[in-house]
């Protein structure tokens, strides 16, 4: 089982991004996205659209926390 906070992290790693870097991509602070990372808050809808936009996330991959595989969209 992963979560939202290791799945974003999983995709910031493959990105090859850091923390600042991917932040400031999607539109949030370094300190949130590692809030979000370390799973202590959940990631807002507008992050969540900029991640699809910006990365091409599957949100149902994403969201979901029993789906294993690519964060990319089919």
């Amino acid at each position: 089982m992963n979560s939202i906070g290791s799945k974003v992290k999983a995709i910031k790693t493959q990105l090859n991004l850091n923390q600042i870097a991917f932040s400031e991509v999607i539109g949030i602070s370094q300190g949130r996205l590692s809030e979000i990372e370390q799973d202590k808050t959940k990631p807002s809808a507008d992050t969540l659209k900029e991640m699809r936009n910006r990365f091409n996330v599957d949100l149902n991959w994403l969201l979901n926390d029993t789906i294993e595989g690519n964060y990319l969209q089919q």
